[in-house]
């Protein structure tokens, strides 16, 4: 059995991956291995927590998620299994199986549509942002394990919804094959004196550059002077793609400087090596940025940040990120179609930075409003962030009472591949 070793690190919330080199490793062929043996076999060499794996039998153990689940370490909540091929069909080229979008339960207690992807069967019905989700298939809020079951089959879904204006909407959808948008929403606002440009980055996967780059040419056609950089629902991916966003934030200052460094555990110490920036593409050329993060904001995302932040003026506003300071590869057992991604190393700045586990905090607390679409000066943290580069006495009210807010925002608990891509 031949096992690939893709090295893709990948950086995320239920995982997240950077690229930095690829090499393959074979192993004796043993068609008799299970995968739970495949499993504990790259834990053990692998995981940055090798050494305090318990000794166990993985064959005496039903499932893969249990097995992981048993000698996952008290700071990991993020290796898990799963299938290669879902895994490179999003990160290679943005496809899954869905409706399009994301689905979250505000501090009011309804489900409400975070994002939509272009071209998807939500899109195509259009829903947007802020559309309330009274029900699906007949079951409620109030029936979330039902809700996630009926988004998770392949059978036409009952959908209940309102939208911004309180008109409702009931249609049928199946899931379809999408490929996906990373970049959500981009626009420029000329607000007191400042030339805003502002973008709603969802993913770091391979074809994430491409619609960045389209973006730097519209903004500096604008002549931007600032950047709100909007990740509040990135849960991570590739961190080459993360490596090339800081290198468009940071432009001819950040090249040459080491901008990161993954350590690995003592097996693999000979893989540890500082990141130098060394990027060649156009960039935003601004001074100021902006972060929009949410407990959601993980992995690849909180990289981009935490090595930006020792060289640029930049600002976090929203709520305290995920806090996954750590990596994966992605080890693919072929006959079996089973991806292996335990965490493999973790991360830190050039100022020996990276013990977030707890997030990286924000300057100015704001909840997630999604009773408004995307750039509306009114929505609350797209707002707060243009306070905060324009007139920073503003962005500051009512810290405490938004706080306990963002704690009641979250999304609905997807579940395997959905968990990844952090929509339906």
């Amino acid at each position: 059995m031949k096992i690939t070793q893709n090295r893709i690190q990948y950086l995320l919330i239920a995982a997240i991956l950077p690229v930095v080199f690829c090499c393959e490793s074979s192993f004796p062929e043993k068609p008799e291995k299970t995968a739970n043996e495949y499993i504990y076999e790259q834990f053990l060499d692998w995981y940055l927590w090798y050494d305090q794996i318990p000794d166990i039998d993985p064959t005496g153990i039903d499932t893969e998620e249990a097995l992981i689940d048993s000698i996952r370490h008290p700071n990991d909540r993020w290796s898990y299994s799963t299938a290669y091929s879902l895994i490179e069909k999003w990160y290679e080229r943005g496809e899954y199986k869905g409706f399009g979008g994301g689905f979250m339960i505000d501090i009011d207690g309804f489900i409400k549509i975070s994002f939509v992807y272009n071209n998807s069967p939500l899109a195509n019905k259009g829903v947007n942002r802020g559309w309330k989700v009274l029900s699906v298939n007949g079951f409620t809020v109030n029936e979330t394990d039902s809700v996630n079951a009926a988004l998770s089959s392949d059978g036409e879904v009952l959908f209940e919804m309102e939208n911004l204006e309180g008109n409702k909407h009931t249609f049928g959808l199946i899931r379809q094959e999408i490929t996906t948008n990373s970049v959500i929403h981009s626009s420029v606002h000329r607000i007191n004196g400042h030339n805003i440009g502002y973008f709603v980055l969802n993913n770091f996967i391979n074809t994430s550059p491409g619609e960045l780059k389209t973006v730097i040419d519209t903004f500096k056609q604008h002549n931007i002077t600032d950047l709100i950089i909007d990740l509040r629902y990135n849960g991570g991916g590739l961190n080459n793609v993360a490596y090339q966003l800081i290198g468009m934030i940071g432009g001819e200052t950040l090249n040459g400087q080491v901008i990161s460094t993954q350590i690995h555990n003592d097996k693999h110490s000979d893989s540890d090596k500082p990141q130098i920036l060394n990027y060649e593409g156009p960039f935003f050329d601004v001074q100021n940025v902006c972060f929009i993060t949410t407990r959601q904001t993980a992995s690849a995302s909180e990289l981009v940040i935490n090595s930006i932040e020792p060289f640029n003026n930049v600002g976090l506003v929203g709520s305290n990120t995920h806090g996954k300071p750590v990596g994966m590869y992605i080890f693919n057992v072929e006959k079996l179609d089973l991806a292996i991604l335990p965490i493999c190393f973790k991360t830190i700045n050039s100022m020996g930075y990276g013990d977030y586990y707890n997030g990286l905090a924000v300057d100015v607390t704001e909840t997630d409003d999604l009773d408004h679409n995307w750039g509306d000066p009114a929505e609350a943290m797209f707002k707060t962030a243009v306070d905060y580069l324009t007139v920073p006495a503003l962005a500051t009210t009512g810290t405490s009472l938004k706080k306990q807010q963002a704690l009641q925002q979250k999304p609905l608990q997807y579940k395997g591949i959905n968990r990844l891509i952090n929509a339906y």
